[in-house]
């Protein structure tokens, strides 16, 4: 309940009236009653005949002239509380958040301007002064005690109106608290409600008094809510940047959605926007063009009559800088075209080292790509440290007696525990029918014997369907995947594959596994209605697996003039795909996607052991070099409940790119130069949390206000604050007697009536 001021009204409403000289209101109602019957007899009989109409207007003015004397004889009071002068504190907090420098005021104002006009500047703070005692305080997500209107700054990153009580709880203890006013937009983004606090306050009678700044409804408006892009990236690879926008007022608009390098615009695209309060995501598609880290700057075009500036740009990190090669190891049963074109497409691509072992006999092989004289040397590796070294394993058209029952067992372990990728390249041996090569493909295989006629052969050539010429086909899956684009844009993208030379023969597999996807399929042929596979893929376990169940993807560069990049740009796409998601013995994950100034930085670093097992015997230290170049060494500690993890966190002051390095002592005392440690870069930007979602939150100051037992007001009503806090019952309220006789409106009534009287008794010739 909000109160103000009382009055004889709100009085005996309340049951606060009555006499100071201990007469009952019951019996004063009896005196009136006979002073109405005394001058009614009176009027019995008159010196001049009157109608009934003007003898009742006489005893009424002469009845109220006398009922207002003997009221105020009686002396009636109003009995209520209210606090003692400077015997109390009075608690103020200002929003001093990014939100209150929105101009959605009347004049262009904005919400802090207008705070400090009425506040400072009209000497509403000086009205409270003369009853209390004032403690000012600005918040935002930190609490701080200020002395004038020089202290806002409204450069706070977040809103925290939990905090903020519970701060102003904490330096107010013990001093007798008579309320708080709490002056804010309501734009709380803390994720802790502050209701809980406010009942906590309320249980004490300290109301809180709650004062709205800005519009609840801002009309016009575009802003960035949410953006997802790679932070980390292989040299020359495509990906995606998803961008979250919502809006107020501009259905249907077409706005240009940028992205910013420096002063050049790398990419951006025209999009459409939806409904109204509704995020739409919109995906561009994104090349870095150096090898270092770049922050881009996604920016919205600024609309007519767009009220909040400052949510339409973004910023974000890629970190594109050289970083050691991937190894990936291809075990190939034959000399064949498509190896040969395999290991071409790779020759150049640095992010990835392609071991190869090729059967060039009966108990004949060769090793290209290998860094040490040992490795391969024994052929396919014997044990999991050797394997796991490798990010990811081309199998292509290798027989099924190649491996025995442990290196196949190793090969599951590998991508489902290891977490490495897999790909199948050609046709499979069916004996691998039933063993753990089957279970990692994200296709079934089937015997050949079960196969109908026209799909038996394999990818041999001969004269059935298997083996003749046919353009594959891109799923609606494969069409808008990155690891099938050969072009950024959609039209550029299909027109190059229109182009492509036709492949020629395919291996058939049984049906796709539930969960995989399919990039690619044959055009004509199908099995069990579902059409054939070429390129399949799909998570297992910890890792990732592939089929590309052809031979002739060679035909895309030899049927081609040797400047198109289309195999090259496809294996590369894929190898990268399957070998970037292997863990690596060192990661570091953060705890958000992007930080502001003031933010706290959680960082977790994983170590696995050679055997890619959590090592719980580490010692890590963390260098953090901040914008300014400045250098700080922390320890990372283990947490006890998670195997092989460690934390450490600090708080960023400074906007810009943060660089981090973590080395890594293991216990075992062997780890290899290129497993000691770990860099990670992250960026700072400015804050998009105050600018979404900005408008005023009315619901929540008033469930604040009511949850204490005080009261809400918008900012243009609050020149009735004063009142409304002076008389709300608290702690420290003391019992107050209101005279009403010496009213002036009392008086001047008396005089009117009087005056009435008067003139109406010389108007009809009474003496």
């Amino acid at each position: 309940m909000q109160y103000t001021i009382p009055n004889l009204l709100t009085a005996l409403e309340e049951g606060t009236f009555s006499f100071a000289y201990g007469i009952s209101p019951y019996l004063f109602a009896v005196l009136v009653v006979l002073i109405v019957v005394g001058v009614w007899l009176t009027y019995l009989k008159t010196t001049r005949p009157l109608s009934p109409a003007w003898k009742s207007f006489f005893v009424a003015t002469r009845s109220s002239v006398l009922i207002i004397l003997l009221f105020c004889l009686l002396r009636p009071v109003i009995t209520t509380l209210q606090v003692s002068p400077q015997e109390t504190y009075l608690g103020v907090l200002i929003d001093d958040s990014q939100s209150m420098s929105i101009a959605d005021l009347d004049g262009g104002q904005s919400r802090q301007q207008l705070v400090e006009e009425q506040f400072f500047d009209d000497g509403l703070l000086d009205d409270l002064g003369s009853s209390f005692q004032i403690r000012i305080f600005r918040f935002d997500k930190d609490t701080q005690r200020f002395a004038g209107v020089d202290g806002l700054t409204e450069a706070g990153t977040a809103s925290s109106i939990d905090q903020a009580l519970g701060y102003v709880d904490d330096q107010l203890n013990g001093l007798p608290l008579g309320g708080l006013v709490l002056i804010s937009d309501g734009a709380d983004n803390s994720e802790i409600d502050p209701v809980i606090k406010a009942q906590e306050f309320g249980n004490r009678q300290i109301p809180i008094f709650t004062v709205g700044v800005g519009q609840e409804d801002i009309p016009q408006d575009i802003g960035i809510v949410d953006v997802s892009a790679a932070k980390t990236v292989l040299e020359g690879s495509v990906f995606d940047v998803q961008v979250a926008l919502n809006h107020q007022g501009y259905q249907g608009q077409e706005v240009e959605l940028s992205i910013m390098d420096g002063e050049t615009v790398v990419e951006s695209d025209v999009v459409i926007l939806g409904a109204e309060g509704v995020s739409r995501y919109f995906e561009l598609e994104l090349t870095p063009e150096r090898q270092e880290l770049i922050t881009y700057d996604l920016q919205v075009e600024l609309q007519s009559g767009e009220i909040i500036e400052q949510n339409n740009h973004y910023s974000f990190l890629v970190d594109n800088t050289e970083k050691q090669a991937l190894d990936v190891l291809y075990i190939e049963g034959h000399p064949r075209n498509e190896y040969k074109f395999i290991r071409r497409a790779l020759e150049d691509d640095n992010s990835l080292r392609l071991a190869t072992y090729l059967q060039t006999g009966p108990e004949k092989y060769y090793r290209q790509g290998i860094e040490s004289p040992t490795e391969l040397s024994s052929g396919f590796p014997e044990d999991r440290e050797s394997l796991y070294q490798y990010e990811a394993i081309i199998l292509g058209d290798i027989e099924k007696n190649f491996f025995n029952a442990d290196q196949l067992q190793m090969l599951e372990d590998f991508v489902a525990e290891r977490g490495g990728g897999f790909l199948m390249s050609g046709m499979v041996d069916e004996e691998f029918v039933g063993t753990p090569i089957a279970d990692i493909l994200p296709i079934t295989l089937v015997e050949e014997n079960f196969l109908q006629p026209h799909l038996r052969g394999g990818i041999r050539r001969g004269g059935h369907a298997t083996g003749e010429l046919f353009y594959p086909r891109l799923t609606n899956n494969g069409e808008f995947s990155p690891l099938m684009r050969l072009a950024g844009d959609d039209s550029s993208n299909r027109a190059l594959w229109g182009a492509l030379p036709q492949l020629q023969g395919v291996y058939v597999s049984g049906r796709i596994k539930p969960g995989a996807t399919v990039l690619l399929e044959h055009p004509l042929l199908n099995y069990q209605a579902q059409a054939l596979p070429l390129i399949a893929s799909q998570r297992y376990g910890s890792g990732r697996s592939m089929s590309v169940t052809t031979a002739s993807t060679w035909r895309w560069q030899m049927m081609l003039p040797s400047e198109d990049q289309s195999h090259e740009t496809i294996w590369r796409q894929l190898l990268r795909w399957l070998s970037v998601s292997a863990p690596e013995r060192i990661s570091i994950d953060f705890d958000r996607e992007f930080y502001n100034v003031g933010d706290e930085v959680s960082v977790t670093t994983t170590v696995l052991n050679d055997e890619y097992e959590p090592d719980n015997d580490a010692t890590l230290w963390m260098q953090t070099t901040d914008p300014l170049d400045q250098i700080t060494d922390t320890p990372m500690e283990w947490d006890i409940e998670e195997d092989g993890v460690y934390r450490a966190s600090f708080t960023v002051q400074e906007e810009g790119v943060f660089s981090l390095l973590v080395d890594v002592a293991s216990a075992a005392g062997n780890a290899s130069a290129d497993s000691s440690e770990k860099r990670a870069a992250f960026v700072v930007t400015p804050s998009l949390r105050e600018y979404t979602n900005a408008e005023m939150d009315s619901g929540l100051l008033a469930r604040i206000a009511d949850a204490s037992g005080g009261g809400y007001f918008n900012l243009s009503d609050s020149a009735g604050l004063t009142d409304a806090i002076e008389f709300t019952p608290n702690t420290y309220s003391r019992e107050v007697q209101f005279d009403l006789w010496d009213q002036p409106w009392l008086l001047a009534l008396l005089i009117l009536i009087m005056c009435i009287d008067w003139i109406a008794r010389r108007m009809r010739g009474l003496s």
